[in-house]
């Protein structure tokens, strides 16, 4: 049972969760990405895959820079905060560019490498290792959202149960990076539903992207419960209890874990609004025994309360859905308009004769676009996304318009609808 409702603040984070259940052999390996990375291949943890390593100035003399793929990204393994890192895209073996489309040749490359085993950006400037992995290929969803660069999600993970996480979006304040002190915003996301809830940029609430007209709130994230398995199998597999997993979503690969952090940092409670020092404490004596029932747990127990009701699978809507219409002797799928602006749902009077539809004896008075109209009824029967609806649907003459069919708001309980997102199998002319 949860005992304090308090934020949870850096002194209370390292004493009462990173000392008890973070050992430092472990924190040591997930402070080195390189031996990170290495792990969770090792344990099958779908994670960014690695390409090079340099441990001597010799390995980078003597590298095939022919080898490597037309996108990649360099890193240091004990570096922290985003630095040392260089994106080189279009790379023909002998030179490519930066994300703002800068020439980066072999010669930068190597300086670059033998800045990272000096130790200019590992702490106390100790000997460091660097290495090249792909870079990836950022999920469709995610380029109207971002202003370049990579987003990711950071999933706090304590005792193999997921309690919190947040979205972090490149902004154009923040150079391409998603990194909340650069001007990166950071948005809470409901963890049942994968939902957006809430946006912070430079310590202030936002409503919108910044940059851009788009409200934070209401974002679906992709793939959210595979997401929210890859986090809990690579905190299981770090042996923390006590961790903060960054995540990517790669065009074709799905979420891949990008990095492992023993001391996640703090803010992601004002993104959710909410304590994690609460949620932690209702979790920290369960006893868990798979990653399925971990997220279980977390989607049971964490869920924001304005969306505790919605379906959890295909729950967000665009403008035009595919909808299957059940007649008394057949079925019949057509593309229908989502219209939150309309009550009740109408369709194409043919469709009624078409698929023996039940006429039902009530007249209705709708307002369109002609002005009022008094129309009939017919019981109805649709399936929209899996889920089954019946209702008592108005129908008129429509076959001068584009859609045969408007499902009306009240059809619509447990969806949200995103204007701007197209389903699958949905061309928009």
């Amino acid at each position: 049972m949860a005992i304090s409702n308090s934020v949870l603040g850096m002194n209370a984070r390292n004493f009462l969760y990173v000392r008890p259940f973070n050992k430092r052999k472990y924190k040591l390996i997930a402070d080195n990405k390189l031996l990170t990375k290495e792990r969770l291949s090792k344990a099958s943890v779908p994670s960014t895959k690695l390409v090079a390593k340099f441990l001597s100035l010799e390995d980078a003399r003597h590298f095939d820079w022919a080898s490597l793929p037309s996108d990649f990204v360099l890193k240091p393994s004990l570096g922290y905060g985003g630095r040392g890192i260089m994106v080189v895209t279009k790379w023909n073996g002998t030179e490519g560019q930066s994300l703002k489309g800068k020439k980066i040749t072999i010669e930068m490359i190597e300086t670059e490498i033998f800045g990272i085993l000096d130790g200019a950006y590992s702490l106390s400037n100790a000997p460091d290792t660097a290495f090249i992995e792909e870079r990836v290929k950022i999920h469709t969803f995610f380029k109207k959202y971002t202003a370049g660069g990579v987003p990711d999600v950071r999933v706090i993970v304590f005792n193999k149960i997921p309690v919190m996480a947040m979205m972090r979006l490149p902004t154009v304040y923040s150079d391409g990076k998603a990194n909340l002190h650069l001007g990166a915003v950071g948005i809470g996301i409901d963890i049942r539903t994968g939902i957006t809830t809430h946006g912070v940029s430079l310590g202030k609430s936002v409503r919108n992207i910044p940059g851009k007209k788009i409200k934070v709130r209401g974002i679906k994230i992709p793939n959210w419960k595979k997401i929210l398995e890859v986090a809990t199998e690579a905190q299981q597999t770090s042996r923390l209890g006590f961790v903060g997993i960054d995540i990517v979503l790669d065009e074709n690969q799905g979420p891949l874990v990008l990095e492992i952090n023993a001391r996640p940092g703090l803010d992601i409670q004002i993104a959710n609004k909410d304590s994690l020092r609460t949620r932690m404490e209702r979790v920290a004596s369960m006893d868990v025994s798979s990653v399925a029932r971990g997220v279980e747990l977390a989607q049971s127990l964490f869920a924001e309360p304005g969306l505790q009701e919605l379906e959890v699978t295909g729950s967000v809507l665009g403008i035009i859905e595919k909808v299957t219409i059940f007649g008394s002797n057949k079925k019949k799928t057509i593309r229908a308009k989502i219209d939150t602006g309309a009550y009740r749902t109408s369709i194409d009077a043919s469709l009624v004769h078409e698929l023996g539809l039940d006429k039902h004896d009530k007249f209705i008075h709708v307002r369109a676009g002609s002005g009022k109209q008094k129309r009939r009824t017919a019981r109805i029967v649709f399936k929209l996304r899996d889920k089954e609806i019946k209702t008592l649907a108005s129908y008129t003459e429509r076959s001068h318009m584009r859609f045969p069919m408007i499902v009306g708001r009240r059809d619509l309980k447990g969806f949200l609808v995103d204007p701007e997102h197209i389903p699958e199998g949905i061309k928009v002319k």
